[in-house]
């Protein structure tokens, strides 16, 4: 479009989009206020159901809890009933498991006995005898009394025993109504009259359970009512025990005693923090327990909804209004600013182009550069070894010469120059391979892989007569590339193996390979020295040795000869640990479709003619015994 065109198609876009964005805001409006709304009345509701989740929770746990002590005072009831002649040691035995239940709240559990006013001193004399010798029967009034007899305290609190529970007209009350129920009955919400002479800041809001006692088996009053089993529970104890795990700190719960005459009495409460004045997510519930009716409370504290989900449907609607005004702007911009984008578009078009042009030009002086110094350290390494040669030759000549006249000063000085001349044209042959490995061109042909390992391995053990070193060659498929370069990747891989190993320890090599897609995956593992993993990439580049190799003589420049040649035939090489110590190395070549001889290792036999050398023992010992090789140069 020209320059023209676009300037005709701005004038009516001004007014033109004021349209579509006063559309669009009131529709965005309309959206947001219905998404607000709904989230809230979803919100709401989630809120009411895991709110009625945790009242049924509570009054599930309140319920199975008091039925559980209510369970067990009944048998005791029922163990007590079936002693002929009931004594202290008989109710230590019976209610000696109470302290290991794991029930809170529980204060003690007593046995009580009808006494009528004449015969208190006798009814204390005979228990006494029957083993309760700290007995002391406090009467409270003249008229009929009831006595805790036996009572054994689970907790820290003067025990109960001696006290009559006509003292108070709760205990009294239920105690009346077990009789006349004949089975366990709970009070009304009382301080317990052991608890009476704590500090009132210990005091606690609790009830009894009560158990009726008959008589049972052949005894003369089976059936008969012979006294009652009392459990004193504390409500806070209680609840905290009980009521703790179901209000997660999310709700308040309390626990109230409706059946107290002339209004309820709260027995304990749970608290959460500042509760929620929220009425509608208020859940309270009635509870009928041993013939108690108790009402429970739960109540929402500040935890159970966070301010930022309270005001989610708030945010929702302020991001919909916000959202709707950035469009209806973004549609007037956009109807009144078309040829501007038109401009930017073309300009930045043009600066993207430049940019990649830029970078063209950057990268192709890099690999120009990059080429130059690959020449450079092929031509300088070549230049470097003639000096070398001559050095090595001249100074074979000079110990030839001074063979019996010089001394062993003169000695070691020559045999240092041999060596580091040798050092210097290992370093340099291996400078020329990693120039080479990069840019030679390939002369890809079909490479035996078990008979090329066969024979490095025999190059490498032919002249050793001890210490050869175990070598395992596994199946090994016929695979396509440079024959030449191929070797001096094996031979470097099973050079290091040979070479970086223990110290008095023999090496062991493990050559193996499978097919993995459309590529081979050929492993050489050995039990050398180990490379640390976080430098089994490090060791791949030029110059790079693993830590611990220090006392090896090596250049650092085999494996990144590996990788250059692995990685020119289109696959890749790494290091990983070896499950039996020491390390990995795996690269992986391309597999040719159709190529004749071993493609598969999945077939059965050994693959190669016995007499080829291309199985059996590989070119190893002529006796039969395990594969060895020679150390050699270094490559890692």
């Amino acid at each position: 479009m020209s320059l023209p065109v676009v300037r005709r198609l701005r004038r009516p876009g001004r007014t033109g989009g004021l349209v579509p964005a006063c559309l669009l805001l009131v529709i965005g409006l309309a959206v947001s206020l219905l998404m607000a709304g709904t989230l809230a009345d979803t919100r709401r509701r989630q809120a009411e159901e895991r709110m009625d989740r945790h009242l049924e929770a509570a009054r599930l746990a309140v319920t199975g809890e008091v039925y559980r002590r209510a369970e067990i005072l009944g048998h005791l009831a029922a163990s007590v009933g079936a002693q002929q002649d009931l004594t202290a040691q008989d109710f230590e035995a019976l209610t000696f498991r109470l302290a290991f239940r794991g029930m809170p709240g529980i204060t003690d559990v007593g046995y009580v006995v009808s006494v009528p006013d004449a015969q208190v001193q006798a009814v204390q004399r005979a228990w006494r005898r029957k083993g309760s010798a700290n007995l002391s029967l406090r009467p409270v009034g003249a008229a009929e009394h009831r006595f805790v007899v036996l009572d054994r305290s689970l907790d820290t609190v003067s025990p109960a025993l001696g006290s009559d529970l006509m003292a108070a007209a709760e205990p009294a009350e239920a105690l009346d109504a077990a009789r006349a129920g004949g089975q366990v009955t709970a009070s009304r919400a009382y301080v317990l009259l052991r608890d009476r002479m704590l500090p009132a800041a210990r005091q606690q809001t609790s009830f009894l359970l009560v158990a009726p006692v008959y008589g049972a088996g052949d005894a003369p009053d089976a059936g008969l009512l012979r006294g009652w089993l009392v459990m004193g529970v504390r409500g806070g104890d209680f609840i905290d025990g009980t009521l703790r795990q179901v209000s997660q700190g999310l709700v308040g719960v309390t626990l109230s005693d409706a059946s107290v005459p002339g209004g309820e009495r709260r027995i304990a409460a749970v608290r959460a923090g500042e509760p929620l004045a929220d009425a509608r997510l208020h859940r309270e519930v009635t509870v009928d327990v041993a013939g108690r009716t108790w009402r429970l409370r739960v109540v929402p504290a500040a935890g159970f909804a966070s301010a930022a989900d309270a005001r989610l449907h708030l945010v929702v609607l302020a991001g919909g209004v916000v959202i709707s005004v950035l469009l209806a702007g973004l549609v007037v911009v956009l109807g009144t600013s078309r040829a501007r984008a038109l401009a930017h578009v073309e300009q930045a078009t043009a600066t993207l182009k430049a940019d990649i042009a830029r970078r063209r030009r950057v990268e192709a002086r890099l690999r120009e550069r990059e080429t130059e110094l690959e020449r450079f350290a092929a031509v300088a390494a070549h230049d470097l070894k003639s000096p070398l040669t001559v050095i090595a030759g001249y100074s074979e000549l000079v110990e030839d010469q001074l063979a019996e006249s010089a001394g062993a000063q003169v000695s070691g000085w020559l045999q240092r120059i041999r060596g580091g001349t040798g050092r210097m044209q290992r370093l340099i042959d291996d400078l020329l391979a990693y120039a080479a490995a990069g840019d030679a061109s390939l002369e890809p042909a079909e490479v035996d892989l078990e008979r090329l390992v066969a024979d490095i391995v025999m190059d490498r053990t032919a002249h050793l007569r001890h210490d050869r070193p175990n070598v395992e060659i596994g199946r090994l498929p016929v695979v396509t590339a440079d024959p030449v370069r191929l070797r001096q990747v094996m031979d470097n891989l099973i050079g290091n193996a040979v070479k970086y190993v223990r110290h008095g320890t023999v090496a062991q090599i493990d050559v193996s390979a499978e097919r993995d897609g459309p590529m081979w995956r050929v492993t050489v593992a050995d039990r050398g020295i180990g490379i640390a993993p976080d430098q089994r990439d490090a060791v791949f580049t030029a110059f790079g040795r693993a830590r611990g190799s220090e006392g090896y003589p090596g250049t650092g420049l085999g494996l990144a000869i590996c990788r250059r040649i692995v990685g020119h035939h289109g696959g890749e090489i790494h290091a990983e640990e070896n499950a039996g110590g020491g390390t990995r190395f795996v690269f992986t070549l391309p597999v040719v479709p159709g190529l004749p001889g071993r493609d598969a290792l999945a077939e059965d036999g050994a693959g190669g003619d016995p007499g080829d050398g291309s199985g059996g023992d590989h070119g190893g010992d002529p006796g039969g015994g395990p594969m060895y090789s020679a150390p050699g140069p270094d490559r890692r």
